[in-house]
This record gives C-alpha cells, structure tokens and sequence, in this order.
C-alpha cells in the first residue's frame, strides 16, 4: 500500500512538473515571437535574453532558504498562482493592444524570480515522493518529460496559435500554468523540510548551505565538473547558427532539424540514464558522460558534413542528460533533507553564472580563430573535466558517501 502511494505521488508530481513545463516551452517562443513584434533593435532583443539570467543569479540562494524553510509544494502552488495571474495580465495587455517591451521586461523578471523558487520546490519534493534507490529513474521521467514538451510539443504549437492570433499563444500559455498549479494543488501530504529552521538570517542560512557544499568531497568534486561542463558547453553552442550556417552549410529551413537532434539525444539519454549508472555504477557513469560530451564535441569540430555534425551533437544530447540525471540524483541523496534547497540553489547559481562567461570566451575564440575553434576548446576542457571526474568520483567514494547519507537519513 505504502509503495502505491509514493508511487501516485510522484504521479502527480510528475504530471504537475510536465504542464508547467509546457507552459514554459509555449511562453519562451512566445515571448521572443511577441518582443520581434515590438522592436527590432538588437540590443534590446538581447536584453530579453539577458534578464533570464539575473533572477536565478540574485535570487537563487535566497530562493533555496525558503524552499528550506517552508512547505515546498506550498511554495511551488504559491509561485504556480502567481505565474498564472502575471501571463493573464500579460493576455489582457496583448489583446487589448497595451503591450511595451518595458513591460514585456518586468514579465520576464517576475516570472524569472518565480521560477528560482518553482524549479528548486519540485527538485527537493522528489526525495519525499520516490524511494532513495529510485532517484535516478524518477528523475529521468522529470527531465524527459522536460525535454519532450519544450523542445518537441511546445514550440510548434506556441508558433501555430501565435502567427493565428497572439493572445491565443499566452492564452495556452495560462492554461497550462492553470493546470499545473491545479495538480500541485492535488498533491497530498506535507513537504517541509525536515528539521527546518526559520529562524537563522538569510546570509548565516546561505553560508551554512556553502560550507556544507565546499565541506563535501563529492559535492565539492560534482560542483568543480558542473563548472568546467556548463563552461564548455556554453562557449560550444553559443555561435552555434552561425557555425551550422557557415562551416556546414546547414540550410535555414533545416535549422531547427538541425537542433532537434540534441533534443532527441537527450530524451533518450533521459530514459537510460538509470540504467546506465546501475550497470556502471554512479561515479563511472558521470566519467563516461563527460567523456561521451567531450568525444562528441570533437566530432562536430573535425567535421564540416551536416549529417555527421548532426550525428555528434545528439550524441552529446545523449551524454549530457545521462550527467544531468545521475549527478542531480546524486546530489538530492548526499544532501541532508534541511540543506537540499540551498544547495540546489549554489548548483544553480554557479552554474547558470559560468555560462555567460563560457558564451563570451566562445566569441573570442571564434574570433582569434574560426566557427570550429570554440567547439574544438570545449571538447578539450570538457575532456579535462572527465579526467578530473575518473579521479574525484570513483564509485568507491560515491557509494561510500550514500551509504553514510543514508544512515545519516535514517536518524531519527
């Protein structure tokens, strides 16, 4: 009876995470389809862009101390509701023909500063709906159904309402978030933190959740890959257009094909990453995946032929779920059930702040050399990370981690 429940819990977990997803992938098209309509200074385009980086830069600390601090399906129906009555805002502003791009800013920070706190909610409820053994197929699910919505459901039936009328776009858009905040609603049981404190200040809460990162061997290890992977793989796709353009002469109609093969790398990366770390191991299983990247990235630099570049890039969509997947699992299972938001956040933080420097280093390289330099670099540092990975988490010293976790776990 017991397994029954957890199992309808993460159900609806599952099912709340995937229509906000799709919420997610229909607004993200929208909105750059509704911002083209309202200038076409490039600059101002790109500070779209740039704005979806400085919540999760300010805030996804903060963010992690309530989720630490308070019931998190509570945070994520609270943050769902919110989302839900900004994009209905955003509705009437279209259909009523009031929309500006200043406006369409603020759009993008609230829903950006809603999503540190949704995004973080839902990662650290999924320990409390799953059995520990279980993380790595669960978390597949999450990210597969991610990667499927956004990438293959949302986009054309974002850009199909909107070229019909562009309110019916933001419309789907509320519908969804509707939706999800209605599972979320849906979701039995009480999802506070275990051993909570809500009484420590902010700053000693976030420097608590830094020593623990920096004190953890494997976490310290996870984190030092996570920044030379996210690194790489910005300064790997940033010219990307220009180097399918260029170099391969991929034609614009089949661009967005093009893409699509990462997706579909990383959807089926999704789906075995499970079982790949339980016939490899944990450790071996994120060396491989590094190392997967890496080989895959070198392919696209050696090679000027679409088809092969094409085969590469959905081999490195592949390796980089299978990562994404094994060390998130890990990272839940390692972290003390009071520290998971926080810690969540110092991954998300570091992560999301290495990737416009990674964007940046990739347009120098092109520049000093040409569209391949930067993706060749990538492969070498990307490389490099997996070396550092074989050495600094073998399967010895991660399984010996989980099993102090677990017993620390079961403490009463």
């Amino acid at each position: 009876m017991a397994g029954r429940i957890e199992l309808s819990r993460f159900h609806r977990l599952w099912a709340a995470a995937a229509a906000g997803n799709l919420g997610d992938g229909v607004y993200r098209v929208a909105i750059l389809l509704l911002a083209a309509r309202l200038t076409s200074d490039p600059v101002a385009f790109s500070a779209l862009t740039a704005l979806g980086f400085v919540p999760w830069l300010l805030l996804g600390l903060p963010a992690g101390v309530l989720v630490d601090r308070y019931d998190r399906r509570r945070l994520a129906l609270l943050v769902g509701i919110v989302r839900t009555a900004v994009l209905a805002a955003l509705l009437a502003a279209v259909a009523t023909d009031t929309m500006s791009l200043w406006l369409l800013y603020g759009v993008v920070v609230v829903l950006g500063a809603g999503e540190t706190v949704y995004d973080t909610s839902v990662l650290s409820m999924v320990p409390a709906v799953v059995e520990r053994d279980r993380l790595e197929a669960a978390n597949g699910r999450l990210q597969g159904a991610d990667m499927l919505v956004q990438s293959f459901v949302a986009p054309p039936i974002a850009s199909a309402v909107f070229a019909v009328t562009a309110s019916g776009a933001f419309g789907v858009n509320v519908a969804c978030y509707a939706v999800a905040a209605a599972l979320m609603l849906a979701l039995p049981g009480t999802y506070r933190a275990a051993q909570a404190d809500g009484t420590a200040p902010m700053g000693r809460a976030i420097g608590e959740a830094l020593r623990f990162v920096r004190g953890h061997p494997v976490h310290r290890a996870m984190l030092s890959v996570v920044i030379g992977l996210g690194f790489a793989n910005a300064m790997a796709t940033a010219l990307v257009a220009l180097w399918t353009r260029e170099t391969l002469d991929v034609p614009e109609a089949a661009f967005g094909a093009f893409l699509l093969t990462a997706s579909v790398g990383g959807l089926v990366g999704s789906q075995t990453a499970a079982r790949v770390a339980g016939r490899t191991g944990r450790g071996r299983a994120m060396v491989l995946a590094a190392t997967v990247t890496g080989l895959g990235m070198l392919l696209a630099a050696a090679t000027r032929n679409m088809y092969v570049a094409a085969f590469a890039w959905a081999l490195t969509g592949w390796a980089i779920l299978v990562w994404n997947v094994v060390y998130g699992s890990l990272r839940q299972r390692l972290t003390p059930d009071a520290l998971l938001g926080r810690t969540i956040g110092v991954y998300r933080v570091v992560a999301w702040g290495v990737m416009p420097l990674g964007a940046l280093a990739g347009g120098l390289l092109a520049d000093a050399g040409d569209l391949r330099t930067p993706i060749l670099v990538a492969a070498l540092l990307t490389l490099a990370a997996g070396g550092y990975a074989a050495s600094a988490l073998t399967n010895a010293r991660i399984d010996a981690a989980v099993a102090e976790a677990d017993v620390a776990s079961a403490r009463p």
